[in-house]
């Protein structure tokens, strides 16, 4: 009597062994419940959450964490014991996001982040997690839009603003956290704009506007932030300061990863 077995029989034989060899070999553990070998773990309804492999409870290598579509959010390395990572991470759509390094799960040396047309808009240095470093955002022509100094989680020396020219917005100094000492705004044609003086973050003194062709228009004076009206015919009304900080405010372009 034969016995007749057709190849796709054999192929689903086959498949279904080594599918079920491979799933015997993942997520295992060693007598201490030490994760070892490769691993996929799923979430309560069965979603893949990372896939990635262990040695002695250690990552290393490649290690793939997923949205909930099966999208990979991040892919990093790990490496030195597990110590270092180094990661890209990626939006719903599979565009890279950010990309950079951590040691010890902490934000460390630099990091990229990009707009969702995969151009860079900002780069941040650490050490151990705390803003160490230079800090730079970049608009989607590419020119600086904003530069910052931070040491030790505390910003410190210049900090300036740009058109997306390329020219100076503004420039000021900060000491611990604080604007401190001289700041200057400018025309987007180069021309001084408005130049007073911050002391401990609030304006102090004599503040100056100018027009565009350099004739001084006004001057204002400042005690502990607050104007200090005058009998001045160049010192304006509280109705047109308020208009001023309206208008100031333009200058104050906000970090887009303020809130991360």
């Amino acid at each position: 009597m034969k016995i007749i077995i057709s190849i796709s029989t054999l192929f689903f034989y086959f498949s279904s062994f080594f599918s079920s060899a491979q799933t015997d070999n993942l997520n295992k553990t060693d007598a201490a419940g030490k994760k070892q070998g490769h691993w996929i773990k799923l979430d309560d309804d069965r979603k893949k959450m990372y896939e990635g492999s262990f040695v002695e409870g250690i990552p290393v290598g490649k290690f793939t964490y997923f949205y909930d579509t099966g999208t990979p959010w991040s892919v990093t390395f790990f490496s030195n014991n597990g110590n270092i990572s180094r990661t890209q991470m990626f939006d719903a759509a599979g565009k890279l996001t950010a990309e950079g390094k951590y040691v010890n799960e902490k934000k460390d040396s630099l990091w990229k982040f990009y707009s969702k047309s995969g151009k860079l808009i900002s780069t941040e240095n650490y050490i151990n997690g705390v803003k160490n470093g230079t800090f730079k955002v970049f608009y989607e022509n590419g020119e600086l839009l904003e530069e910052q100094n931070w040491k030790n989680g505390v910003q410190e020396g210049l900090s300036a603003k740009y058109f997306d020219s390329g020219q100076l917005k503004y420039q000021r100094n900060y000491i611990n956290n604080k604007v401190e000492g001289k700041a200057t705004y400018y025309y987007p044609s180069g021309k001084v704009n408005i130049e007073g003086v911050y002391k401990n973050d609030l304006k102090e003194g004599p503040w100056k506007y100018y027009k565009e062709n350099g004739t001084l228009e006004r001057t204002d004076e400042y005690f502990n932030g607050l104007f200090v009206g005058k009998k001045d015919p160049n010192v304006i009304s509280k109705e047109v300061e308020e208009k001023e900080r309206k208008l100031s405010e333009q200058f104050e372009i906000k970090d887009p990863y303020g809130d991360r």
